[in-house]
């Protein structure tokens, strides 16, 4: 019973770890505040601008809405910039840590549960897909540890999708 705790943990572990490391590394590489920079210098220029009456003192207002849709255009083209190139390091990572996760597991269980059989089930459970619920063990009416932990697999994947 203890082996099918650890590897309903171990698989819950994996795809919430696939989950949150893009996001950490994100946060952490996006630590520049020129976007905070750039909004805040627009807000002082708004608020600057509100204060002048259009009618009084036409050119300054102008130009102070010059500097604002320059501003905004920049912010605009910092977003552009930063969401695509942080699709290409969420990208990057999520595939990565998938690849590490599948050769991970595929080397934790075939070396250390191959052949080890979990549960005695009836044989006639799993009829057409009795060779695939036993696999890699050939004992007919036995669930197999690769088996059950490719079930565990699949239902954290689903999971985290919903709940995340």
């Amino acid at each position: 019973m203890n082996l099918l705790v650890w590897s309903i943990i171990v698989s819950f572990y994996n795809m919430l770890s696939i989950k949150f490391i893009p996001k950490f590394i994100l946060w952490f590489m996006n630590i520049s505040n020129e976007h905070q920079k750039i909004a805040d210098e627009i807000s002082l220029l708004k608020e600057e601008q509100s204060k002048i009456l259009i009618v009084k003192e036409f050119a300054k207002h102008t130009k102070l809405q010059r500097r604002i849709n320059k501003l905004n255009e920049q912010l605009k083209n910092h977003i552009i910039e930063n969401s695509s190139k942080n699709l290409k390091i969420k990208f990057i990572c999520k595939v990565s840590l998938y690849v590490f996760s599948v050769i991970l597991n595929l080397l934790f269980v075939y070396y250390n549960y191959n052949k080890t059989v979990l549960r005695e089930l009836p044989t006639n459970w799993f009829v057409p897909l009795s060779w695939l619920v036993r696999w890699p063990s050939s004992q007919v009416g036995t669930m197999s540890f690769v088996f059950w932990y490719s079930i565990t697999n699949c239902v954290a994947k689903v999971t985290t999708n919903n709940i995340l």
